[in-house]
């Protein structure tokens, strides 16, 4: 049996870097949870601890490889005799249980998967791993829209519900947030929050046009949102123009007009020269075909911008999960 186990992994093993913990606790079986359970046996894990409360209802199939006669059976059950018919020598631990207190948590050991989707006890778990120095990693998904970081769970909404009862679900993102998460842990950090069509669009050799349009459409859409606070006061004119340059000599005189303008005709003929050049550039950034060297270097110093406020907006959100964190384990919750 011994060789047969090692024969499994004849070609897992070329994989450099790839680290398995000895043993891994699973929180919460439902769409993620049954299938991180199942990844992480499948990658040769010896010993996992399975935590569900829940049994098996007929809305878990749409994303469960399981038959209709499991609807009412405990979860933690299915997934351990799943896991055993693939892999029997793994040891399989259960708790039906839900996790509420600190002391619950006691249970949790290895490397931790999180996969329920109730925030009280994401929180919980978090916490006691970060605390006792546990590999911790959140795994969820809402719809389409993947959940697998390291990050501590916040809410800013006040609830006493368990979960949630009605969220569009499908096995494709299940099982793709599965594998993120267990891949995150088990070989590269990875941390992903977004849509799975997003996904699609990056690093891609091919792009369908469709998809491809619509992220130009929003991309184009978010830039008209906002993009005239950016454009320099003097777009569409010449800002070396001896008309406009009160310093010099020849201020007011126009040597193409052979004409000498008043202080009103040229802050007339600026706020002209300025709507034009926006409302071409309103055009340009329409239409997709921006030529322009001066907007082009507008919109690029606007995208970096936008970059740098979203990085700014992260780093303040880990500060304040990492004092959030850090109080909770001072305080032993």
């Amino acid at each position: 049996m011994i060789e047969l186990n090692n024969a499994i992994y004849v070609r897992q093993n070329l994989i450099k870097d790839l680290e398995l913990p000895q043993t891994a606790t699973v929180v919460g079986l439902g769409g993620t949870g049954f299938w991180t359970a199942v990844l992480l046996a499948m990658s040769g894990v010896e010993e996992l601890i399975l935590i569900d409360r829940d049994k098996i209802e007929l809305t878990n199939l749409n994303r469960l490889p399981l038959e209709k006669k499991a609807v009412g059976l405990l979860k933690t059950a299915q997934v351990k005799q799943y896991i055993l018919a693939l892999r029997d020598t793994v040891k399989v631990e259960t708790h039906e249980i839900y996790i509420d207190s600190a002391r619950d948590c006691e249970i949790l050991r290895g490397a931790i998967f999180c996969c329920t989707d109730n925030l009280k006890s994401q929180q919980l778990i978090c916490a006691y791993a970060k605390k006792n120095s546990l590999p911790y990693q959140r795994i969820g998904y809402d719809g389409t829209i993947l959940n697998v970081s390291k990050t501590f769970p916040l809410s800013f909404k006040e609830t006493n519900e368990r979960g949630y009862t009605v969220t569009p679900s499908w096995v494709v993102p299940a099982v793709l947030a599965a594998a993120i998460g267990v891949s995150s842990k088990l070989y590269k950090e990875l941390c992903i929050m977004d849509d799975i069509g997003n996904l699609h669009i990056q690093n891609s050799s091919h792009i369908c046009s469709r998809i491809l349009d619509d992220k130009i459409e929003e991309g184009r859409n978010e830039i008209l949102d906002d993009i005239s606070d950016h454009i320099p006061d003097d777009y569409g004119y010449c800002s070396d123009c001896s008309r406009i340059d009160p310093d010099d000599a020849n201020y007011g005189y126009c040597p193409e007009c052979e004409e000498r303008y008043s202080d009103d005709k040229i802050e007339e003929i600026k706020e002209e020269a300025r709507n034009s050049g926006f409302k071409d550039a309103i055009e340009m950034i329409e239409s997709g075909d921006i030529t322009d060297p001066q907007l082009i270097e507008v919109i690029k110093k606007y995208v970096a911008k936008k970059k740098e406020q979203k990085e700014r907006k992260a780093t303040t959100i880990s500060l304040l999960t990492n004092n959030i964190l850090y109080e909770e384990a001072k305080n032993g919750q």
